[in-house]
């Protein structure tokens, strides 16, 4: 069984592929970079695009979204959480079923 796991992020997603079938091993990992001087709707359209890309290829079983940290910086949460919805979106689009840690 392969998983995602997703760490949101509006610049810097990062991702990481394990197969959970008998030992855990990695499979692959990488993080989307996207330039911070791009347009909110552009940003999450690339990440959205490059997330469901790797979706494609690997063809996971489950995802696993961090949940964002609240603290101090409300606008930063704000926008994590739209990178979270991009990921939300992406494996709910191929019908996989999200968990959040």
């Amino acid at each position: 069984m392969l998983i995602l796991g997703v760490d949101p992020g509006t610049v810097n997603l990062g991702y990481g592929i394990v197969d959970g079938e008998e030992e855990m091993h990695m499979v692959d990992c990488g993080v989307i970079n996207v330039s911070s001087r791009v347009p909110m709707e552009e940003r999450l359209r690339s990440l959205y695009d490059r997330l469901s890309q790797i979706i494609a290829n690997h063809r996971p079983s489950e995802v696993a979204i961090e949940d964002p940290f609240i603290g101090h910086n409300v606008r930063s949460a704000f926008a994590i959480g739209r990178a979270q919805a991009i990921a939300i979106l992406a494996a709910a689009n191929k019908g996989l079923p999200v968990y959040y840690y």
